[in-house]
């Protein structure tokens, strides 16, 4: 669940079974400072994954608010390249990707210095959030990648279960898709949301 600005919504996110909480720290009407982050995590056990969301911000600032709040994991939604991720350890590291509708696969991967690989909507005016539907094709072509697989863009209670059988994703990310408007989590929607994917398998 990601884009969290509160920390009941965080502990609802717990409750209903997720297993990582996101905060972003990029522009973004999810956007948090860092106490704000602090207060957010807070909330959930230390068991569930932190992650943070971050858009071509100095590597040095990064990693200096990653070793504070103590995140698992740091998702890059930029135009972060292989020399800007070698700060940061492979383990850490979730390069998103923004393909065009239509837009195939690359046979070579595209990060590889990145542990993960996150696969969201494209849009030419914003970098994420922005409740429209990922290129499926395009993320479960890259299942071949030796990687964790995350799934993000327009997902929904209604649409998840179809987007986990056909992409296969390790992981999915929800935000704007359990909100009751931007940065506010509705915990009947996170709840569904949930279910949904429960049954997916």
């Amino acid at each position: 669940i990601c884009g969290l600005t509160r920390g009941a919504d965080a502990r609802a996110a717990v409750r209903a079974g997720a297993q990582a909480l996101g905060v972003v720290f990029a522009p973004s009407p999810r956007r948090v400072t860092p106490e704000q982050a602090r207060r957010v995590l807070a909330a959930a056990p230390t068991t569930v994954l932190r992650w943070g969301v971050f858009v071509d911000q100095p590597w040095r600032w990064v990693l200096a608010l990653a070793r504070d709040l103590h995140l698992d994991r740091l998702q890059f939604h930029g135009c972060e390249d292989e020399d800007y991720l070698r700060h940061f350890h492979p383990a850490q590291i979730v390069k998103a990707l923004r393909p065009r509708p239509g837009e195939a696969a690359p046979r070579r991967d595209p990060a590889p210095r990145a542990g993960a690989l996150l696969v969201d909507a494209w849009s030419p005016a914003t970098a994420g959030g922005t409740g429209l539907k990922a290129n499926w094709p395009f993320a479960r072509a890259l299942r071949h990648f030796p990687k964790t697989l995350v799934l993000s863009g327009g997902l929904n209670a209604a649409n998840v279960g179809d987007a986990v059988r056909r992409v296969k994703p390790d992981l999915v990310d929800v935000s704007s898709g359990v909100e009751s408007r931007p940065g506010i989590k509705d915990p009947v929607k996170i709840r569904a949301f949930m279910a949904a994917v429960r049954r997916a398998g």
